[in-house]
């Protein structure tokens, strides 16, 4: 958070303040000075014009230098600005150095646990209206870069800029030894590259609505570890289905290196979970494990590129666009709330982001309810008439519901969110008595498949969660045919066991490059379908033997071979190989 106060003096017996806030207000400020007269203004009283050029240079160990021009335009004769002051919240300066109107002069650091303030003269200022006084402004600052995992992350927070800013740009310099881009929100006017950098180009209209928010590097791998507890109480011998972390294009690719017990089987549902199905004996009690790693990633979309809205199926409608328990589409509230927010005659993406943004910007987080032992979820219909304080869980369910009653799919989310204490990012709720997860959201696009957002975060963090997620949203479970099953991993535990935690994760640099290569083999073998025999197929046996999901394409339908799974397919006699694909559409070849 940065706010930044400009002192003006008047060349008569009045005195004027003028406050210039970036990032979340502008707010007035009310000065005393000398025992004169004293006047309360704003940017938008016009005393002057305020533009700013300003460059992030960071380096290859992902410190930052700021170069900061500032141009102060006088607007009136008899008003000139005397001191400039601004303070960076949760960040650190250091090695300020600072010229006014050309001549050196010394700024005021000061540094708390809160952030920094800095505070200079203004040296030899100009008098008389359009004469301009500049600022040359030079430091480092801490909290921007951050290196997890397998990827630097740059934050610059969001600022707001004022109607009196007629330029404000920015330049931000990223060594190319940090890694490909994966994401760069908002989108700069212009990339470029120039030597060992590459060069972010950003304006005034840029900075609307959210801050800087990229990643760099080719993915972020996780570690993890899930228990799954299952006790049944029944006299007789019951199945229990249990959700492991699913593979989702684009997003994330699982390998599971270590599942004990066995399961009798691994089947995708409808919502495209991974589901785990066990046979417990009467009155046994057991602890499943699950090991494995997850490779994250997140796309950043174009809203140009978003599909009309009369290109959904009908099926896919009446499976993610109906009434659920805790999305009612069809309230009198919703569908007023609808008929002022959707546009027919724009793209889906496009209403998508009138959806996101109302929730953003109508509903406040409650930050205390992570310490409470359990919290109720109250639905979307509440959430949208009453006042109070709201958790992902309503953030979410009224972005769904608003989305369903648009006619976009939707489903949630639930997932582990990888924050490392920070307060601007919660990471969730204790579902169902159990450990504590996130929610957010994904909607259909049919040009584009499933597109993950989070109101929430973006919210909270005031950072951009629409145009892309990032590499801390772990999904562990999808809900779109139900608005309560399945439960997610964390929620599976004895009664008497309260406090264990059951997942785990850990950010891995030094992942083996075959832990996400598939690994098929096939046996070919004997068939008394006579009708197979007659079209002149052959029958295969398929044995997944890798860690990773295999995807098949045949005809129009595809199939999914879960780690350590076998599967029968007939094939054409003459068929010399097989073609196979992870989740991200890698292509492999098995001859056979």
């Amino acid at each position: 958070m940065r706010l930044i106060h400009i002192y003006l003096k008047s060349i008569g017996r009045c005195i004027y303040s003028v406050l210039a806030v970036f990032l979340y207000s502008i707010i007035g400020l009310l000065l005393s000075f000398y025992g004169f007269k004293t006047h309360s203004a704003t940017l938008t009283d016009k005393q002057f014009i305020v533009n700013y050029d300003i460059e992030y240079l960071i380096d290859d160990k992902g410190e930052v230098k700021v170069n900061q021009d500032v141009t102060l335009i006088n607007q009136k004769n008899d008003v000139v600005p005397t001191n400039y002051n601004f303070t960076m919240k949760n960040q650190r300066i250091t090695n300020a150095e600072a010229e006014t109107n050309g001549k050196s002069v010394n700024p005021i650091v000061k540094n708390t646990n809160e952030g920094s303030e800095l505070t200079l003269s203004i040296l030899n200022p100009a008098i008389g209206k359009d004469r301009k006084n500049k600022i040359s402004l030079s430091y480092t600052v801490s909290g921007i870069t951050k290196k997890t995992g397998g990827l630097w992350v740059i934050s610059i927070p969001k600022i707001q800029v004022p109607d009196s800013t007629e330029v404000y740009n920015v330049k931000v310099s990223i060594p190319n030894s940090f890694g490909p881009k994966m994401y760069f929100s908002p989108s700069p006017i212009l990339e470029k590259n120039e030597g060992d950098f590459s060069i972010y180009y950003l304006t005034k209209d840029t900075f609307k609505g959210s801050g800087v928010s990229a990643a760099f590097g080719a993915s972020q791998i996780v570690n993890f570890r899930i228990k799954y507890q299952l006790e049944n109480n029944s006299i007789f011998s019951t199945k229990y289905d249990i959700p492991l972390p699913p593979d989702i294009k684009k997003y994330q690719q699982v390998s599971y290196t270590y599942l004990e017990p066995k399961p009798l089987k691994i089947y995708s549902d409808k919502d495209g979970n991974s589901i785990a199905r066990y046979k417990l004996k009467a009155k046994e009690k057991t602890e499943i494990e699950l090991i494995g790693s997850v490779k994250l990633s997140t796309p950043q979309i174009d809203k140009d590129k978003g599909s009309a809205l009369n290109m959904l199926s009908k099926q896919i409608l009446s499976k993610y666009t109906r009434d659920q328990e805790y999305w009612i589409t069809d309230s009198r509230k919703i569908i007023e709330l609808v008929k002022s927010l959707k546009n027919n005659n724009t793209n889906i993406i496009r209403n998508a982001e009138e959806a996101y943004n109302y929730v953003v910007n109508n509903l406040e987080y409650d930050f205390d309810a992570v310490k409470k032992d359990t919290v109720e979820r109250q639905g979307s219909e509440i959430a949208l008439t009453q006042k109070g304080k709201w958790t992902c869980m309503e953030y979410s369910d009224l972005l769904i519901t608003i989305l369903r009653a648009m006619g976009i799919p939707a489903r949630e989310i639930n997932g582990y969110a990888i924050n490392e204490e920070e307060y601007s990012k919660p990471i969730g709720l204790n579902f169902n008595n159990g450990d504590l997860l996130h929610a957010w959201v994904e909607y259909y696009d049919p040009g584009l498949g499933w597109i993950q957002i989070d109101p929430t975060w973006g919210s909270t963090s005031e950072i951009d969660y629409f145009n892309k997620t990032d590499t801390n949203h772990f999904a562990l479970v999808r809900k779109g045919i139900s608005s309560k099953t399945p439960f997610p991993p964390g929620t599976y535990r004895f009664k008497e066991n309260t406090n264990e935690k059951m997942i785990d994760i850990a950010y891995n640099e030094n992942i083996d490059k075959e832990t996400f290569v598939p690994n098929l083999s096939a046996v070919k073998s004997s068939t008394l379908n006579i009708f197979k025999i007659i079209a002149g197929q052959k029958k295969y046996s398929l044995t997944n033997n890798g860690d990773t999901f295999i995807y098949f394409q045949k005809e129009d339908k595809e199939l999914i071979l879960a780690p350590k799974q076998n599967m029968d397919i007939f094939l054409p006699k003459d068929t010399e190989y097989l073609e196979y694909m992870n989740i991200n559409g890698s292509k492999y070849y098995l001859d056979l």
